[in-house]
């Protein structure tokens, strides 16, 4: 075996067995979107499957691995579940209160379908197709199986466009959602239906292409992101932005909203967040209520913490004076001092996060 296909053992059976152990993690973690954490372990359920019969598939030669593979064969409709997980967690990281139904069962009927179908059929499939019926049939299956996720990503962007169209605006509170995450996440699902279109092709056409290790690969990238993203800043199980739970709290959901409106009018009205030492604790005594409950009402109303509150604040006064023309002549330095920054790198990286380029980008576009 070729030093190549020991490292590609290894970084996809790291990538299976660290999303396993992420699984777990998902389970035993409290605070968190239990939709999106359950959405979420299905998925990387599907990812290490996949791993597993890609690298069983390739490598069983290299290994005498005596194990039928045609019993794994009618597992090929865990790519249905894709498309109805992704619509899910959308919709479970964006929408405030959402439930899961039992009308979103509705979306899992064509892998029920196909499921029921494979295994009735799993003694005449096998994986490389002798015979022309089967061919026709099941070319027709993965061609389904295309257009399936193509609906779903179709209509996930053009929701995810209807967020970006309402982040916009403004009235939308943008401290509340980063649509460009969310889509950020369809994209990354589009490419696993970049990789299943090759093998539809691949099938069609009769022609070999290395997309069994291509997917594997892919896969196991995909699991390593989503742990980098959570253990960078927990944006993968972190309680959505809109997802406002009151069952563990003493405050009822209407005190909880006119707290939220006295912190907005508060912050809004006397600009605190231009004083460079304003902290959790300074900032509740200035409207008398405990540094917890503030701390709570901003996580569970406004979807973030204590320091991105106050910096959306301050980006959104930085955006102003650069956009003004007879503040040309402050430097981007000063302006950082002005909107409550003690230093510019802290200005670039808050900067940046909120909207995803440097202030001196964006000052080159208002101009």
């Amino acid at each position: 075996m070729e030093v190549g296909e020991l490292i590609f053992i290894g970084f996809c059976s790291l990538a299976a067995i660290n999303a396993l152990f992420f699984i777990g993690y998902l389970i035993i973690k409290k605070n968190k979107n239990n939709v999106a954490s359950i959405t979420l372990s299905v998925f990387l359920v599907i990812t290490v499957y996949r791993i597993l019969q890609m690298l069983l598939h390739d490598l069983q030669d290299d290994f005498n691995i005596g194990i039928n593979l045609k019993s794994f064969f009618f597992f090929t409709p865990t790519f249905l579940l894709i498309g109805p997980l992704l619509f899910i967690y959308l919709k479970s990281i964006s929408i405030k209160d959402f439930k899961f139904k039992i009308t979103h069962l509705y979306h899992f009927l064509p892998f029920v379908f196909f499921l029921f179908f494979d295994l009735l059929n799993k003694h005449n499939f096998p994986l490389i197709p002798d015979n022309k019926k089967y061919y026709i049939i099941y070319c027709i299956q993965i061609s389904i199986f295309l257009i399936h996720l193509f609906v779903y990503l179709k209509f996930s962007f053009e929701y995810i466009k209807e967020l970006i169209l309402k982040y916009k605006s403004d009235s939308f509170p943008k401290e509340n959602l980063n649509p460009y995450y969310i889509r950020n996440i369809a994209l990354f699902i589009s490419i696993i239906w970049i990789i299943y279109l090759i093998y539809c092709f691949q099938t069609y056409f009769k022609i070999y292409l290395p997309t069994r290790v291509l997917e594997a690969i892919y896969y196991s990238f995909l699991i390593y992101l989503i742990l980098f993203y959570e253990l960078h800043d927990q944006k993968i199980t972190f309680i959505s932005n809109f997802y406002v739970r009151y069952r563990n709290s003493g405050i009822s959901k209407e005190d909880s909203l006119n707290y939220k409106s006295i912190i907005l009018e508060h912050i809004q009205k006397n600009e605190l967040f231009i004083d460079h030492n304003i902290t959790l604790g300074k900032f509740a005594k200035e409207i008398s209520l405990t540094t917890h409950l503030v701390s709570q009402i901003i996580n569970e109303q406004l979807g973030c913490n204590f320091n991105d509150f106050i910096n959306s604040y301050r980006i959104e006064k930085a955006k102003k004076m650069l956009k003004d023309p007879e503040k040309n002549n402050y430097t981007v330095a000063s302006i950082a001092y002005d909107c409550g920054f003690n230093t510019l790198s802290a200005f670039n990286t808050a900067f940046k996060k909120f909207t995803r380029i440097t202030p001196s980008q964006f000052r080159s576009i208002a101009e």
